[in-house]
């Protein structure tokens, strides 16, 4: 499952950027359709973000056995694995809290902009970690060219 990890990742940071699409157009226009449907692409990129971290775990596991990596890459892991867990942390967050304020019928959950600008900002979060983790695969092959 470690390898597949990149697989995995690009799911909920393609979903989510969507997402945010949505929220905000549907705030816009005042169109409650499209603010469900970034409830919904939220839920499905909760549920993949856990596949996610689960394989970039896994993936950690591979690479961290290797003693011999260079101090900038193993503190680009650190970095990357630090904030993709926040990152599965934040995604669940936001998604049980929007479920649980459109369960409640809180008015403020479907036509603020509340929820618009907490998906913008969680797509910028998940943009810069998927940015991170690309920095991170750039370090290591660099690593194992210069050997």
């Amino acid at each position: 499952m470690a390898v597949l990890h990149p697989f995995f990742v690009h799911f909920p940071i393609a979903i989510l950027v969507v997402a945010a699409a949505f929220d905000v157009y549907g705030s816009w226009r005042d169109k409650q359709e499209q603010r469900q449907t970034a409830h919904i692409l939220q839920l499905m990129a909760g549920v993949s973000a856990l596949f996610a971290a689960i394989s970039g775990n896994l993936a950690e596991s591979l690479v961290v056995d290797q003693k011999l990596l260079h101090q900038s890459v193993t503190e680009a892991f650190d970095k990357h694995i630090s904030i993709g867990n926040a990152m599965v942390w934040l995604i669940i967050l936001v998604v049980v809290g929007r479920t649980f304020a459109v369960l409640e019928r809180k008015d403020w959950a479907t036509n603020g902009w509340i929820f618009p600008v907490v998906s913008v900002v969680l797509a910028l979060l998940v943009i810069v970690t998927g940015l991170l983790g690309g920095n991170l695969s750039a370090s290591i092959l660099t690593y194992y060219i210069n050997l």
